[in-house]
């Protein structure tokens, strides 16, 4: 894969060649460009007659995207003519005739200005592959950091001197450079192609790989699959810009079975033959192949019509405020020779599947239950459905269950700490009550009981596990700030860790073979996404496919560890992320970044708050992650529970100030900090508690844990574990003493909320009631709501706009920029 050559919207590097001066009159000359010409067919007359100017552009641009970043003698192809980019003058340039000029704009604040095309024949110029248009002058407003300006020339004009410039109309300089090497930048962080489904036959002889990526040249995504052999890393079939979701292979290796337009497809492995099957039906779920390969287990979803003329909805559930909670979900069974289906699972309450045994005899499946008797208040009753009898067996109803499996002649379950009563509890006193988001592996019987707790004394907190037809086992474990891959022997009560070099399991499929291969991908702290391969035992797993060709041009920061112990004795960890350019003799602000609620900030190589970004923005940030999270064994993830801050603002204060004490390079006064949903509810309590921020930031946090609790989607059902048997009529110490709104009056720090206006899991209102508060109180505080969006901020461009308004906030008050944040608002 090569390098992608795409916009670049961050600081400058150190030791590029300088590409331009300055005149006296605030206007910035380039004195070398790169220009890859001579191209006759790409001449303005020539393109203009061929009645698709912009089309032939918008493909030339395309091609050059997918390859390196342009430098002096590089070499690049176009309709059989090699040729290389040169280094020259503007005026060389436009002697040299027809073709494409390249240079790089560099910004370390946000700029206004005007690009100047002096003395040139017909320019068209792109910024970071989006045309500006036609003509020789063009206003630009760019975000702190690196453009990439690509120019279609014909040559120069005959008697006028050529000149390109930028003319400066904010305080603002922008830079004309020529440089091999960048820093990341937020384009490139959301365009890279990366896997995003995965897929291994039982045998090990094929696997399925999805891939999504976005061209900026063409304003599209960019979508594959491919199956490929395995052994030979061969592509045996593609698909391209085709969705194909929940692909899997059959027991047998003889089929591939995969969803694409509400059609269930099955490719016959030796001959690529397809057949459909359920053809244009919506609602179609999870499935399972049953082991024998003759018949498909699906759910199938119908949905509910009774409010689509109500007047009035009239709720049946705390849950009625979910999307799609009055549809009823069932389990159907396929037969693959017929094409016929029959019911499983009859009746109005939904089922969903959890596994099949292997003599295909019987399958689980499970019902949610509304049962507000006791924390979490609902719970999960679990059946045996005989698959020749149709007959069904309750097994039992269970709090805190996650996930359940057929293991040998017993059940295989993933729960909380306090599944079956407690059964997986490891507290060194009862004052303590467990997270159960720390999740335990267990053995039960089939009639639901004689539960066998499995990692009581395991550290790392069991996410998810695969069993094949071997009854081998491989768990997905959070451990600290990282997620790993163990096999477990369950008779030995023995975690053997896989040698994956990934700090970030992301997914990953299991094969039946002796040796349990498996594949997984993910990413590291510094390492873009890999697929690698590996079996239990072995010291190092085999790289299938790596995303680094594509960031082989970006110059990343060093990550460092920094752990602390804090003065109860317990370890802190973080890590801090360094600018690229970075200089131990400077001070340089500093973004202190958290969660605080019951996972950790991971080590994955791109995300919703891309670390990278910001450090190549100036900034040092700091990661911390304070106590209550899981990954660190039940003690650490117990003081979660009924806390809401008390634990994990002491932590982030505490590790903060000794960060600043051990680190010269960082600026004690100008300190910002972020966090998002539990951690935008730890910014505004830390408001609340201290005074060492200059500037904090707090996405869709909670407000008052009240409303949270009672108007959030899942806040009840959050607080049934966050704040397990408290509520707000017995513990209002908690519910108005943890809540930040009633301490509004403490908070000084200057506070931006921002959240999208659609966010059904923290709502809107809880930043809305702060805003409310602070401006009462005539303190510095921002609203800015995204449109359209949820909790999470999905949309590509409003991602950029959510981004630039956090970035444009610290630059505000940690390096006194004005003119970024000034132009987002009004």
């Amino acid at each position: 894969m090569k390098r992608l050559f795409i916009g670049l919207l961050l600081i400058g590097l150190a030791n590029f060649p300088l590409a331009a001066v300055a005149d006296a009159d605030q206007k910035i000359v380039a004195e070398r460009v790169l220009f890859l010409g001579p191209l006759p067919a790409l001449a303005s007359e020539a393109v203009q007659h061929s009645g698709k100017a912009d089309e032939l552009r918008q493909q030339v641009l395309h091609h050059l995207e997918q390859q390196p970043v342009p430098v002096a003698g590089r070499s690049a192809s176009f309709m059989g003519q090699s040729l290389s980019w040169r280094e020259m003058s503007p005026e060389e340039a436009a002697a040299a005739g027809p073709g494409i000029w390249f240079t790089q704009l560099q910004q370390q604040a946000f700029y206004q200005g005007k690009l100047e095309l002096d003395g040139l024949a017909a320019p068209v110029a792109y910024l970071n592959f989006k045309k500006l248009g036609d003509g020789d002058q063009h206003h630009l407003t760019l975000n702190p950091g690196w453009q990439q300006l690509v120019l279609f020339v014909d040559g120069g004009v005959e008697q006028q001197p050529v000149e390109l410039a930028l003319r400066h109309q904010n305080s603002a300089r922008a830079h004309f450079r020529l440089s091999a090497n960048e820093p990341i930048n937020n384009r490139l962080l959301t365009n890279a192609e990366t896997i995003t489904q995965l897929a291994l036959s039982p045998d090990t002889n094929w696997m399925l790989l999805s891939f999504s990526g976005r061209s900026d040249a063409t304003d599209t995504d960019l979508n594959r699959t491919e199956l490929r052999e395995l052994n030979r890393n061969r592509i045996r079939h593609s698909w391209s810009n085709q969705a194909i979701s929940r692909a899997q292979f059959s027991p047998n290796n003889e089929w591939l079975s995969y969803i694409s337009g509400n059609t269930l497809w099955l490719m016959e492995l030796s001959s690529g033959e397809l057949t459909a099957f359920l053809q244009n039906q919506s609602g179609i779920g999870q499935y399972q192949w049953t082991p024998d390969s003759k018949t498909i287990v699906f759910s199938w979803t119908q949905p509910d019509k009774s409010l689509e003329q109500a007047k009035a909805k009239n709720y049946r559930a705390l849950e009625d405020r979910w999307r799609g909670f009055r549809d009823t979900s069932r389990l159907y069974q396929l037969d693959v020779s017929s094409g016929l289906v029959r019911v499983l699972t009859p009746g109005n309450d939904s089922s969903s599947l959890a596994d099949i045994r292997q003599d295909n005899q019987t399958l689980l499946y499970t019902q949610r239950r509304l049962d507000r008797t006791a924390a979490p208040h609902a719970a999960t009753a679990l059946f045996e459905l005989d698959l020749t009898t149709l007959e069904h067996r309750e097994i039992g109803q269970f709090r805190h269950l996650n996930q359940v499996n057929y293991y040998r002649d017993r059940l295989l379950v993933v729960g909380g700490p306090n599944f079956a009563d407690g059964a997986g509890v490891n507290l060194p006193s009862d004052e303590l009550v467990a997270n159960d988001y720390d999740g335990q592996l267990y053995l039960m019987d089939t009639n639901g009981q004689h539960i066998q707790p499995l990692s009581k004394d395991f550290t790392p907190s069991i996410s998810r596990v695969e069993v094949n037809s071997r009854g081998q086992i491989i768990a997905l474990v959070n451990e600290a700030d990282r997620s790993a891959l163990y096999s477990v022997d369950v008779n030995r009560l023995r975690y053997q860790k896989l040698a994956l070099s990934l700090d970030v399991i992301e997914q990953f499929a299991v094969a039946n073979d002796r040796g349990a291969t498996v594949l997984a991908a993910g990413s590291g702290v510094a390492t873009p996404q890999q697929l690698e391969q590996v079996r239990p035992g072995q010291r190092r797993a085999t790289v299938l496919h790596s995303s680094q060709d594509l960031y082989q041009h970006i110059q990343l920061g060093e990550v460092r560890d920094f752990n602390v112990e804090n003065t109860e004795g317990d370890v802190i960890q973080g890590r801090y992320y360094l600018p690229p350019d970075f200089d131990a003799s400077k001070q340089y602000p500093t973004i202190v970044y958290y969660y605080g609620g019951t996972t950790t900030v991971n080590r994955q190589f791109t995300g919703r708050y891309p670390f990278h970004h910001w450090a190549a923005n100036g900034y040092i940030v700091y990661v911390v992650q304070p106590r209550g999270t899981i990954g660190y064994g039940q003690y650490f993830s117990a003081l979660h529970v009924n806390a809401w801050g008390k634990y994990t603002a002491d932590d982030i204060i505490y590790a903060t100030e000794r960060f600043v004490a051990e680190h010269d390079f960082v600026d004690g006064n100008r300190l910002g900090n972020i966090g998002a949903s539990y951690g935008g509810f730890m910014t505004m309590y830390l408001a609340t508690q201290t005074d060492m921020f200059a500037a904090s930031v707090s996405h869709a946090g909670i407000s008052a844990l009240s409303s949270y609790w009672g108007q959030g989607w899942w806040g009840f059902l959050y607080s049934g574990i966050a704040s397990r048997d408290s509520f707000p009529w017995n513990n209002q110490e908690l519910y108005i003493g943890q809540s930040p709104l009633y301490m509004a009056d403490k908070i000084n720090t200057p506070l931006l909320l921002i959240t999208g206006d659609s966010d059904v899991n923290v709502p809107a209102g809880e930043s809305q009631q702060m805003f409310t508060a602070l401006k009462l109180l005539g303190r510095e505080v921002a609203l800015v709501e995204i449109p359209g969006e949820d909790h999470h901020i999905i949309d590509r461009e409003k991602r950029y706009v959510w981004w630039d308004h956090l970035l444009a906030w610290f630059d505000l008050h940690l390096k006194n920029e004005t003119e970024w944040w000034q132009h987002l608002s009004h």
